[in-house]
């Protein structure tokens, strides 16, 4: 049989489109799974029930190297922004109830004793603690990035432990509890313990500050609450190491805890961490196989807090994907999950941060990165 030339032409064109279809369907990217649930007040978390609640990092201000070319180096990580009243105000407008402020102290003080830290340094940090509060953000202050401490070798960890004692000692007669409330000032000892830092230096470490605060400075800081994290990095398996002093009790002490799982997804390609360029690509759809191993690690949580003269307020105090090469969709999905499941267990937050690498909001925009925002705090 005979076909007329059109209907050749039409069946040709059928047959293209087919392909193109399949062609399509084979090369889509796979798509987020996440509940849309995790946009919401999914288990009905009332920041209320702890004094830190839903928190945002004012990370990358105070912790860049003196060296950086900018005051104290402040502004040297984040494209050159220097904190304001409007930041926390803006924070707290949003729903944040708290900031966490890192600073890093070893920079900027003396390296032999009384280790007298850098006076206009201190002021600045005072200056914007005092900005925060006054915008009716809760405040964590710590002392971030002791790399020396870290790094230097266990020969000179004594010296090390000395000058941290000496830093908490300053801060304690610089924020006295008259003038900063226990309520609304919390004091995190050391960020990230790692390296020659080990579980039993830390756990010294704890008692040495511990003893600083509360005894040794007790005219001014009776009854401040400290913020306690874990050694190797601040993760969930550091918790069953960390032996916490009998001085510290549900009613002084916070728990924190830093949650970066799986670290090739929320570190992809991020410049500081060895590998990371290999993992770019990396993708985080929210499956029910992804979800598990994430809040198993948080019901570890649960579990160690759960024993006897234990039940602290847990602090995650840091959570967060790198923005620079992570698909947008997985970041949000993410970062809607673990900041759920935290409120799902009633721990306090703060995300990782506020306005460079993991940035929630964009400074050039002037505006909160819709995404994040939404994943971050509820609007129902």
């Amino acid at each position: 049989m005979k076909r007329h030339p059109l209907a050749i032409i039409m069946v040709l064109i059928l047959y293209i489109a087919l392909a193109t279809i399949l062609v399509s369907c084979a090369t889509e990217p796979p798509t987020t799974e996440l509940d849309d649930g995790y946009y919401t007040n999914l288990f009905n978390y009332t920041p209320e029930d702890s004094m830190l609640g839903r928190g945002m990092n004012l990370g990358n201000f105070f912790e860049a190297p003196k060296t950086t070319q900018h005051a104290f180096g402040e502004g040297g990580w984040n494209g050159g922004v220097i904190a304001s009243r409007d930041d926390f105000s803006r924070m707290y407008a949003t729903g944040f109830k708290s900031v966490r402020i890192p600073a890093r102290w070893s920079d900027h003080a003396a390296h032999t004793a009384p280790w007298t830290i850098d006076s206009a340094f201190l002021s600045r940090v005072k200056e914007v603690v005092d900005l925060a509060l006054e915008e009716n953000l809760v405040v964590v202050l710590n002392t971030h990035h002791y790399e020396e401490m870290m790094k230097d070798g266990r020969d000179k960890l004594a010296g090390h432990r000395e000058r941290l004692k000496g830093i908490w000692a300053q801060l304690s007669d610089a924020f006295p509890i008259a003038d900063y409330p226990a309520d609304r000032l919390v004091f995190e000892l050391l960020n990230e313990p790692n390296g020659t830092v080990g579980y039993d230096d830390w756990n010294a470490i704890i008692a040495e500050l511990c003893t600083v605060i509360w005894t040794d400075a007790a005219a001014t800081q009776t009854g401040r609450k400290i913020m306690v994290g874990t050694a190797n990095w601040g993760g969930v398996p550091g918790l069953q190491r960390l032996e916490l002093p009998a001085a510290c009790t549900s009613e002084n002490t916070i728990v924190t805890i830093h949650y970066y799982e799986p670290f090739h997804f929320t570190h992809q390609g991020a410049e500081w961490s060895d590998g990371a360029s290999a993992w770019i690509g990396t993708r985080w759809l929210g499956t029910k196989a992804e979800q598990k191993p994430l809040t198993d690690l948080l019901d570890q949580v649960v579990s160690w807090n759960a024993k006897s003269g234990r039940g602290f307020e847990i602090f995650m105090g840091e959570f967060g994907v790198y923005t620079k090469y992570a698909n947008p969709d997985d970041q949000k999905a993410w970062t809607a999950f673990i900041a759920r499941e935290a409120e799902r267990r009633k721990m306090s937050w703060a995300y990782w941060e506020y306005c460079a690498g993991f940035g929630a909001y964009d400074y050039q925009a002037g505006a909160w990165r819709p995404a994040l925002l939404s994943a971050l705090i509820p609007q129902n």
